[in-house]
């Protein structure tokens, strides 16, 4: 996990770097660890937090940094979708079933909540009026069309990193400390210790469906994914439940620590500089 968040913040600092910022690897990696500690109580909320973070400690607009996040995010779902072919392909069929049930209850689920989606659709549409009425008022659509131009452009500009190659590796190496992330959680618990690499990285990637919902950490989405690839395996219901929650709680309580001892290092050095008068 310390491995794999430090690709992640060398990754974040080169899409940073591809967009004219040079901020210090010891900025960027406290950012992200406080957007991981704020993930794991509320929904994605973290990486808006990360980069406010990062405003304070470095100068680089919300914008420009919020443009990367999003750009990393578009390469992890690439990455995610490239995965779970390659896994339909390998194991399509024991996942037809599991595809064809899922693919039921969600035109099922749209169908009967056609007026509440509706009633939705409306009230975003309102709230997004009334936003603009709002922002008219007080003269703040200049500020904001400007927020979404340096946003656009940085996220276009990302898809033509001068790094390719180093991002690459990078994001290889990401998933590749994820599945070995779940690989040890496998071997940690006898009922799964004799179970694959493989069967780790069909894992990872049917879980991390359940980590893109928006929800706390991935808390019940993923664990739901989990259990039902766990089932189709002929494993117990009860070791996929065990299971999810290990991976999950590891994680959760990774972030957490690493999070609160961030906050305490940084505010400690603020404290530190300003007793010595810096």
């Amino acid at each position: 996990l310390i491995v794999m968040f430090f690709f992640r913040a060398y990754r974040w600092r080169l899409l940073i770097k591809n967009n004219g910022n040079h901020p210090d690897i010891k900025n960027v990696s406290y950012s992200l660890l406080l957007g991981f500690f704020v993930n794991s109580f509320t929904p994605k909320l973290g990486e808006i937090i990360r980069c406010t973070s990062l405003q304070k400690s470095t100068g680089i607009p919300v914008s420009k940094s919020f443009g990367t996040v999003i750009s990393e995010r578009i390469y992890d779902l690439l990455a995610l979708i490239l995965a779970v072919i390659f896994i339909l392909v390998l194991e399509f069929g024991r996942l037809r079933d599991l595809i064809i049930t899922a693919g039921y209850s969600i035109r099922k689920s749209i169908t009967s909540n056609l007026f509440n989606l509706a009633l939705l659709i409306i009230g975003l549409l309102l709230f997004i009026i009334a936003l603009t009425l709002i922002f008219r008022h007080y003269k703040l659509m200049d500020k904001i069309k400007s927020f979404l131009k340096e946003f656009w452009h940085t996220v276009k500009n990302t898809f033509r990193i001068k790094s390719s190659r180093i991002f690459a590796l990078q994001t290889i190496m990401i998933w590749f400390f994820m599945v070995l992330v779940n690989y040890c959680c496998l071997r940690a618990l006898p009922s799964t210790e004799n179970l694959s690499l493989y069967f780790a990285f069909i894992v990872l990637f049917v879980g991390t469906i359940g980590w893109a919902i928006p929800s706390p950490g991935g808390i019940g989405t993923s664990h739901f994914f989990v259990l039902q690839l766990f089932l189709l395996f002929n494993l117990s219901e009860k070791t996929g439940i065990t299971y999810g929650l290990l991976i999950n709680g590891v994680t959760v309580l990774f972030t957490i620590a690493g999070g609160m001892l961030a906050i305490i290092i940084v505010n400690s050095f603020k404290l530190v500089k300003k007793a010595s008068g810096g």
